[in-house]
């Protein structure tokens, strides 16, 4: 038998290990009187230091964090030991017992009786539930020596992972100068996008002093004619009516041609329809939204709607931050957002 939960266990435990670290670290550095780099030097090139977070990325970060949360376990388990005979407060034998019932009510609510029958499976829930009780009582003790002053940890959480981006092309909206974005990579003929976009209208209505709110395209390969619909917002936005040719794409779900994107065109009353026409049939802004595409991409962005928020310096247009995926509902964007806006960079 597998242990299904085991994975979703040990996840629950690595949080409480990087928790404690957080709420012990600043002291233990203080006490110890070693000082910490959170961004230390890996080298030099030309003469100039290249730092951790030069060479960071998605798989480093992983693998940092990976790295640190292994050791986390290895020092808990190996400091406890090495105590656990001078201090008669430590004791690494939990006091509580598994019952017979706390394994009927994992066998139930865990529905595992397509794997076998209780008197089957009994030894392994047992061993399961055992190595629960052990690892929480580890973490109970652990916090009792760190309290103490028994036991000193001088490793850190590592800092949270920006991904760094560029505005670009991006079409915005709100404040402009803000110093947090939330850009959305998005496709028109996308039936989550569409329905994103009161949400986003809401939130623009509520950070639109705050926020800077960016639009690129992100056309999906299976929605035929789907970048057709971002070229025509590119050849309308030529002409001053981006968010005019935005805003009737998402209402109107019959856009599939060429014709219907030129009649919508005139719908929003364009200046020069022959000069919007033109464009749509060269495709002039085919490349700019093919760039859109690529940098989603090499971002993070894997489908729509997704979502860059971070960091906004609108003098470079460079940006550091998370990716958001799908259609979240608004006190998900605003928790996020705030948290942005409450600590700057």
């Amino acid at each position: 038998m597998k242990y299904p939960l085991m994975k979703s266990f040990i996840k629950i435990v690595l949080i409480e290990i990087i928790f404690l670290s957080s709420i012990f670290s600043p002291a233990i550095a203080q006490t110890s009187n070693v000082k910490y780099h959170s961004n230390p030097i890996i080298g030099l090139v030309d003469g100039n230091p290249v730092t951790f977070e030069d060479i960071r990325n998605k798989k480093i970060n992983d693998l940092s964090l990976n790295l640190f949360q292994q050791l986390n376990i290895q020092f808990i388990e190996y400091s406890l030991k090495k105590i656990e005979k001078k201090y008669p407060n430590i004791n690494l034998k939990p006091k509580k017992k598994v019952s017979l019932k706390e394994i009927l009510s994992f066998f139930e609510q865990n529905n595992l009786k397509e794997r076998g029958t209780i008197e089957q499976l009994e030894p392994q829930i047992r061993l399961f539930l055992e190595k629960q009780i052990l690892q929480k009582h580890y973490f109970k003790q652990y916090s009792l020596a760190v309290k103490k002053g028994w036991i000193i940890s001088h490793l850190e959480t590592p800092s949270k992972y920006l991904i760094k981006g560029n505005i670009k092309t991006a079409f915005i909206r709100g404040n402009k100068k803000a110093s947090v974005i939330l850009i959305e990579f998005s496709d028109y003929h996308c039936p989550f996008c569409r329905q994103i976009q009161k949400t986003i209208n809401n939130l623009i209505d509520s950070y639109s002093d705050r926020v800077a709110f960016g639009y690129r395209h992100f056309p999906l390969s299976f929605h035929r004619e789907a970048d057709e619909a971002a070229i025509s917002v590119e050849c309308a936005r030529e002409q001053g009516k981006f968010e005019e040719m935005h805003v009737i794409l998402y209402t109107t779900q019959n856009t599939k041609t060429k014709s219907d994107l030129k009649k919508l065109a005139r719908q929003i009353k364009i200046k020069s329809p022959k000069k919007f026409n033109e464009c749509l049939e060269k495709e002039k802004f085919r490349g700019l939204v093919n760039q859109d595409i690529e940098d989603g991409s090499k971002l993070g962005i894997t489908g729509t709607p997704g979502f860059y928020l971070g960091y906004f310096d609108h003098n470079s247009g460079k940006i550091q931050g998370e990716i958001l995926s799908g259609a979240l509902p608004y006190d998900s964007f605003q928790k996020k957002i705030d948290e942005y806006l409450n600590n700057k960079l």
